[in-house]
């Protein structure tokens, strides 16, 4: 079982690549997202490999990071979630995305994928919530305990009208600096009010 790849970025093809592995040529399937950040011809990569064997074929598909093999791997194992709508999954959202969403049960998001319908999107989130929520360094970041400013803040920005998951995102992006900086909680908020308002968020 190849679990990772790398090598010599050979050929760019639709939705996958030809990687030069010691002078072997694999073609691995990537999420259009992960197509167009791999670089140029030429250029040495690697990817974390999940390879999926069917009676007929073996098929090797590629992620530049773990965060994304692992939610690719969780959707794989839900019923009736083959590669293709894993793929479309994380050709739609990033993997924190995906994990803010199934986390904070928002089927809106989820149906943003081609493909998914609600049953679908309430069917992963009811198999996948606890898993992700259980992840040791899940994609969200180091955001995850909600305590003190963070958890205010969160809360406070909610109240306003924001969805959960846009607001775990910006309190996450914006919280860093929280605790490099030592912000208090009212400036936590106010700047992530800045980021929501510039992005065109509903409060």
């Amino acid at each position: 079982m190849i679990g990772k790849l790398q090598g010599r970025l050979d050929e760019v093809l639709a939705g996958a690549i030809i990687l030069n592995v010691g002078g072997v040529g694999y073609m691995v399937r990537l999420p259009g997202r992960e197509l167009s950040t791999l670089g140029r011809s030429g250029d040495e990569i690697t990817l974390y490999i999940h390879t999926h064997v069917r009676e007929e074929s073996l098929d090797l598909y590629g992620f530049s990071n773990r965060d994304e093999l692992s939610i690719f791997q969780m959707l794989m194992g839900v019923s009736g979630v083959g590669p293709r709508m894993a793929v479309a999954v994380l050709d739609t959202l990033s993997a924190s995305d995906v994990y803010l969403a199934l986390s904070a049960g928002d089927t809106t998001m989820l149906t943003r994928v081609p493909g998914v319908g609600r049953k679908t999107a309430e069917r992963l989130i009811l198999e996948l919530k606890d898993k992700v929520d259980g992840l040791d360094q899940p994609p969200l970041g180091p955001v995850a305990p909600a305590e003190g400013d963070v958890a205010q803040a969160i809360e406070a920005l909610q109240s306003l009208g924001y969805p959960r998951t846009e607001v775990l995102r910006v309190v996450q992006q914006v919280g860093q600096a929280e605790r490099e900086e030592g912000l208090g909680v009212e400036t936590l908020i106010r700047r992530c009010l800045n980021v929501l308002s510039s992005e065109g968020g509903s409060g």
